[in-house]
């Protein structure tokens, strides 16, 4: 079965010849990957201004994703960027369009798809397909339908669409299997050369409880470790590897200190037994890759709030994988997020408070880790008071085979 993305609408660049009008309608045929639309744009101008609505439906008629853009024209090109749903149908994102008005051939429009990060639900990359289009009509604008999500709201009614099969069938299959969640905070060492820490507990704390309201994770499923040594860490993995079904998805999170040993190129946790001269408490990164891999999940995400957390991934690059939702399901994954790269960051995390604001802000019935991370990522970078860079990528020799996290909402 063909793979279905969710659009949204995104940035369509318009190149105007001598004779080009942008009133009226034009109507076609578009493909995203191996899915086949109808696609129809119906564009409104009046002087440089124009405003635009567009129509797609699958190739036996159904009714598809609909959504508004406004733009100008400048230098020759009409520049057009989504605005909001009219219908939201499927799992898409709002995606950008490339379109060149052609005299030769008559009056028609000719391009592809592009990314759109200037909105809040924006494609975050360009997606591979064209879009072919006739003028149908000029002057004839196809009636608003009720507006369903706005961009600019906060929360909108979680829902899939009725003829979304494959979205409905992924979010059915979720609801099934099992979210687990390991969640681990040390901010109180024994050792007095190593400094206590005001801020882990109580942010692994509220990440647990927005897992618990918003998401697929039941309370019976969340280990919490507050101040736990390095034997309790490791016990509790062990327990994983026995517990976690291959159909079940896991997070780990780790809030507390962490080391990086510039000598054997190793990062390392420290539980709340560390000693500050001595690594024989020390949980290492190689320890750590080595259980995500032995637990046998289908999707492990890990999540670390500590110093020199990004030491742990593969790549320092956020994942650019631009399938499907359920394509990204059904490979399996072990990646990492992390709230910097190899420097220090600091006790009160912005990266933790911005993580929650975007699982709370959240108003899709599925999203992937990558759509997650970056949608808050900017803000960590902007608001720390160092100028932190978090980090999204896979884990380095964890049997990672390219797919993603997939968060499901309750609601």
């Amino acid at each position: 079965m063909a793979s279905m993305l969710v659009f949204v609408p995104g940035l369509m660049s318009i190149a105007q010849g001598s004779r080009a009008g942008f009133d009226g309608s034009w109507t076609g045929t578009a493909n995203w990957g191996m899915q086949n639309y109808t696609l129809t744009i119906a564009i409104q101008q009046q002087g440089n201004d124009l405003k635009a609505t567009v129509y797609t439906q699958t190739l036996n008629k159904k009714n598809w994703a609909n959504y508004e853009l406004t733009g100008t024209v400048l230098n020759g090109k009409a520049v057009l960027m989504a605005t909001h749903y009219i219908d939201k149908k499927g799992l898409w994102c709002l995606p950008g369009m490339s379109l060149a008005y052609d005299e030769g051939t008559g009056e028609k429009l000719t391009g592809k798809w592009k990314a759109n990060t200037a909105t809040k639900n924006g494609c975050l990359l360009a997606g591979i397909g064209k879009i072919k289009l006739q003028k149908s009509s000029t002057n004839k604008t196809p009636a608003p339908r009720p507006l369903v999500v706005q961009a600019s709201e906060a929360r909108s009614p979680v829902t899939i669409a009725t003829d979304d099969r494959q979205g409905k069938a992924l979010r059915a299959e979720l609801q099934r299997r099992k979210y687990y969640a390991l969640i681990i905070a040390v901010q109180d060492y024994r050792d007095p050369a190593i400094v206590d820490l005001d801020q882990p507990v109580a942010d692994a704390r509220a990440l647990r409880d927005e897992l618990v309201k918003d998401y697929a994770f039941k309370p019976q499923n969340i280990t919490f470790l507050q101040n736990p040594d390095r034997t309790t860490i490791i016990e509790t993995f062990d327990r994983l590897t026995t517990t976690v079904e291959p159909t079940d998805n896991l997070i780990v999170f780790y809030a507390g200190h962490g080391i990086w040993d510039d000598r054997i190129e190793q990062g390392y946790w420290l539980p709340s037994d560390a000693r500050k001269n001595s690594k024989a408490a020390w949980l290492s990164n190689g320890t750590i890759r080595d259980y995500i891999r032995a637990i046998d999940s289908k999707h492990t995400l890990l999540i670390t709030d500590a110093c020199f957390g990004g030491g742990i991934l593969k790549t320092r690059e956020a994942f650019t994988a631009s399938r499907a939702m359920l394509e990204m399901y059904k490979l399996p994954s072990r990646k990492a997020m992390t709230s910097g790269a190899l420097k220090t960051v600091p006790d009160k995390s912005v990266f933790i408070e911005y993580l929650i604001k975007a699982l709370q802000r959240n108003d899709q019935p599925l999203i992937s880790a990558d759509q997650l991370f970056a949608s808050f990522k900017y803000n960590v970078i902007n608001n720390s008071p160092n100028g932190q860079v978090p980090q999204y990528g896979v884990i380095s020799q964890a049997d990672d085979e390219g797919g993603d996290f997939i968060f499901l909402r309750k609601h």
